[in-house]
This record gives C-alpha cells, structure tokens and sequence, in this order.
C-alpha cells in the first residue's frame, strides 16, 4: 500500500485540490489528511449601496465593482484559507456588536467549505477502491466532525473512533494537542493526553505493528520545533535568526517510546517538515505551507511486514 500523507490545509481551498491530484501523480492506494482543516479567518465583503463593494486581506484593500470581480476575490481568498461574507454596512456594524454572531457564521463557512471539499473528494477518487482518511486538528471547530461523519456512507473514513486496517496494520487517530497560547478547540494536559493515548492503545491487537496518527508530534525531536514566542505572541529572534523551541507532547513520547509502534503520523508544527527515530519507531511529519498554496506531504509505502519506503514531496 502507497499511502500519501498531508497535514494542516488550513482552509487552503489550491492545497486541498492539490492533495486530491496527488492519487494520479503518485499512485495511491490511500489519502491521509489530518489536522487542522478549518481556516483561521473571516473576511467580510462590504456592499456600499453605490455600485460597489469592498473588501480587505493580504495587505491591500480591493473595491469590486461587479459580480465577477466578487467572485473572482471571494477565491483568491478561499485559496488563501480564508473564508468570506457578503454583508452591508448595517450587517457590518451590527457584527461589531456581536463576536457571538460572527463565530456562527465562521463555523457555518467552515462547515460549507468542507463539505464542499469531501463531494470534490468523492467526485474526483473512487472512495470505494481508494482508502480516504479525513480528520480534524486541534484548531478546528466540534462542528466540523458532524460534517466529515456525512460522508462515510460514500466511502471516507473518519479515524478518531475507531482502529483503522490499513495493509494489515492498524491505525489509530488522536486529533488533541498539549496546550497552545491560542486555547484551540481540541487541547489537554499531559496527563490527558498520557490517558487518551493509553485508551487507544487498548484498542489495538498488535501495538508493536500499529500506525498512530496523533495530531500532537512527540517532544524533543527534529518535527516539534516552532519559533519561540514572547508573552505577547510575539517571535523571538537573535544574532542566529529566529529562536527554536521544543513544543510537542512529552506524553507522547514516553507513549512512543513505551510501545514502539510501526510508524507515528504527526502535524500540528508547520515549520518541522521531516522526521525522526524514536527507538525504532519513525516519525514524520509533512509540515505546512498552505498560505503559500504549497502541498508538502509524506508518500510511505507498506508491507504487511513493515514501512517498506517514506520520501517528502512538496508541490
């Protein structure tokens, strides 16, 4: 079995289509993408009542005069990971007055995007020959589950509640991450996680063969670095350039290191594109650059026996 892996689409409407091509261009047998799905930001188009609209992102301020100049924008945002409304000057002041309004109707675009990525998904790839395995991340909403679990009568596997067979191996899935400056949706301490790791593994028959596709990288190791942040989120850099920290889960990898699974499938840390030995499980983690439109992933190749092959690719 092929398998290609990615992680962190953030909402990247170009990287998640890219993802989808990457069964032709790769031969796979299985798509993985896990964590972090949902974008970070709404952006609203202002209609002014006088024949135009504007709007505002990526640094510049845009005036649209017609239809397809609005739409045309509404997609270079959608490629960005960004989510648009259409509203008026009145709508605009009342959700200034109202953060709970504009939280519902983020969630209600997020929801719609996805679906409208998984009827791409099962427009493009024969679900029924081609294993797709779609899951949420931390930063993404509870109610984008209830949105992937619409689709697994057409053949897409939501991974969190069950052990997933994948070429006789079994796969296990944990979307939580140890805590985050952002207080993201899906976040617990170490103990939680030591616990919601021990109740998945109870579930596997061979943990030495197994898969585990844990969203949170393991601590200490060349897939958890991040810049280091001030107080006020702010990047720490020197005489040597940015400053790097460890930021993944301990508990992770105490769990690793206890049970010495396969092959651990990791996210969550854009900037840890790689992988790494812990004992002689491997880890990987594809990282992210989706603001730029760029697909990077994992192509891993098993045998019934083992992880035959992995490379990086990025597109």
């Amino acid at each position: 079995m092929r398998i290609f892996y990615a992680v962190d689409v953030h909402g990247a409407e170009t990287v998640w289509r890219k993802w989808i091509t990457a069964i032709g261009m790769y031969e796979c047998d299985c798509l993985m993408l896990c964590g972090d799905l949902a974008g970070k930001a709404l952006v609203p188009i202002i209609d002014y009542g006088k024949g135009y609209s504007k709007s505002g992102y990526f640094g510049r301020e845009v005036k649209l005069k017609t239809e397809e100049e609005i739409a045309d924008w509404e997609q270079k945002l959608a490629n960005g990971g960004v989510y648009s409304c259409r509203i008026d000057k009145k709508e605009l002041e009342q959700l200034k007055k109202d953060p709970d309004k504009v939280d519902a109707i983020m969630k209600a675009e997020v929801v719609k995007r996805m679906r409208s990525w998984l009827e791409l998904l099962c427009e493009k790839v024969d679900t029924s020959k081609i294993t797709s395995i779609v899951m949420p991340g931390n930063d993404d909403p509870l109610e984008l589950d209830a949105a992937i679990k619409e689709y697994t009568d057409r053949g897409i596997i939501y991974p969190t509640d069950k052990v997933v067979e994948l070429e006789g191996h079994e796969l296990i899935s944990l979307e939580y991450v140890t805590p985050t400056p952002w207080d993201t949706p899906r976040e617990t301490d170490e103990a939680g996680m030591e616990k919601m790791l021990e109740e998945k593994v109870a579930m596997l028959t061979d943990v030495r063969n197994s898969i585990w596709n844990i969203h949170c990288p393991p601590k200490d190791t060349d897939i958890d670095l991040a810049p280091q942040l001030s107080k006020d989120l702010k990047v720490q850099s020197g005489g040597e350039g940015v400053k790097m920290v460890h930021v993944g889960s301990q508990a992770v990898r105490d769990e690793i290191a206890k049970y010495q699974p396969m092959l651990g499938l990791h996210g969550h840390i854009h900037e840890s594109s790689g992988y790494s030995f812990i004992g002689e499980t491997l880890c990987i983690n594809p990282g992210s650059e989706y603001g730029e439109g760029l697909l990077r992933g994992f192509i891993v190749e098993l045998s019934p026996e083992k992880v035959e092959k992995y490379w990086k690719v990025q597109g």
